[in-house]
């Protein structure tokens, strides 16, 4: 697979002001050559994909995102989740293969 280019990396902490449910999670959009993916899951549980049919469309997803998720750079993203892009290349790899990308 050839290298992951992240356009854009959210998170989400705290507690969800219509349920008080605790969370941590994550929101990315990155696109691997001319393929566009969006990434998300929690701490501690499996990534899952959407790819999108283009640039356009990914970043259109991405302004809606900006709303929920705090944007933070890839520094910042690997002191919360560590192995983060080693996550999302192996199971991208895992989801393409056994056709599970939404």
């Amino acid at each position: 697979m050839s290298e992951i280019v992240f356009d854009y990396i959210g998170w989400c902490k705290g507690k969800d002001k219509r349920t008080g449910v605790e969370h941590d999670k994550v929101w990315t959009a990155f696109h691997v050559d001319d393929n566009y993916y969006a990434g998300w899951g929690k701490r501690g549980s499996a990534i899952s994909f959407k790819k999108h049919d283009s640039e356009s469309k990914l970043y259109t997803v991405i302004r809606n995102k900006k709303r929920k998720y705090d944007e933070v750079d890839t520094f910042q993203l690997f002191s919360i989740f560590p192995y983060f892009t080693d996550e999302v290349s192996e199971r991208l790899t895992f989801c393409i293969l056994t056709n599970k990308i939404r």
